[in-house]
Order: C-alpha cells, then sequence, then structure tokens
C-alpha cells in the first residue's frame, strides 16, 4: 500500500513540474495588442489584448473580452487580469488616466494589479509561468470585481 502511495506521489509531483515547466503560452501571446502603455520610468507595460470570440457581429471588436497584461522590463509577465469587454477600458471611466503608483497600477473600475519585481531571475521565471496558467485556468482578477 505504502508503495503505491510512493509512486502515486511521485508521479503527480512530476506532472506538476512538467505543467509549470512547459505552461503553454495561450492567449497571452498577443500579435496585435488593442493598446500598450508603459510606466512613467520605463519599467513596466501594460498590454490589451483580444481573446477569440466564436461569433461575433461585423464592427463587434470592442464586444470581444480581453486580457490585460503587466509585463516587466524583461518581458516577463507579473500581473494578469480579465476584462469582459474591450471597450470598457476606455468607457468605464473614460477620460480617467491609468495610475502607475508605487506599489500598483490603477485604471479606477477596470484594473488594480500590484506591481511587484521579482527578487531573484527564478522568481521571475516561476511567477511568469504561474499568472499564465492562473490565466489558463480562469483564475485571474476581473474588472467585474472593481465595479
Amino acid at each position: 500500500m505504502l508503495k503505491h502511495f510512493a509512486l502515486w506521489l511521485f508521479f503527480g509531483s512530476a506532472a506538476c513540474v512538467a505543467a509549470i515547466l512547459f505552461v503553454p503560452q495561450g492567449r497571452l501571446a498577443c500579435s496585435e495588442p488593442y493598446l500598450h502603455e508603459t510606466s512613467p520610468d520605463g519599467r513596466w507595460t501594460l498590454t490589451l489584448c483580444s481573446r477569440p470570440l466564436l461569433f461575433a457581429m461585423p464592427g463587434g471588436g470592442g464586444d470581444a473580452p480581453g486580457w490585460i497584461v503587466l509585463r516587466d522590463v524583461d518581458g516577463a509577465i507579473r500581473g494578469v487580469s480579465d476584462l469582459s469587454m474591450l471597450q470598457m477600458y476606455g468607457g468605464a471611466a473614460p477620460g480617467t488616466p491609468l495610475i502607475w503608483g508605487p506599489r500598483r497600477v490603477v485604471k479606477p473600475m477596470v484594473l488594480e494589479l500590484p506591481i511587484r519585481s521579482a527578487s531573484s531571475p527564478f522568481r521571475q521565471w516561476l511567477d511568469d509561468r504561474i499568472w499564465r496558467w492562473r490565466a489558463l485556468l480562469g483564475l485571474t482578477p476581473t474588472d467585474d470585481d472593481l465595479h
């Protein structure tokens, strides 16, 4: 009995490590961003990318859901937020600028993500993978959380 448990534990751990190492790029790889903003100090970027819809009416591109992806200067993902419709980024708080604070980036009623530098290259790599999995599994904060 103990031998079977040890085997399950070993293979389960190996599967978890493989999942973290070979995390898919998924929909966070955006070749044509809807919007791209850089922090005033140039250390952070925020990219807004659409997610594909199975069906959309002509001219309804702004109705598509999207991701808001925060990346550090090295391009590693440091945060992801889910956006119900791309047009919400500009429409929820028209004229409200993106606020880059020392500890978080905020767009009222749309986005609030912490800004944290990685303590080491390994931590940067690991956090990048974890954010990718969170986005893939739907475990990211949403704009609905801020309404």
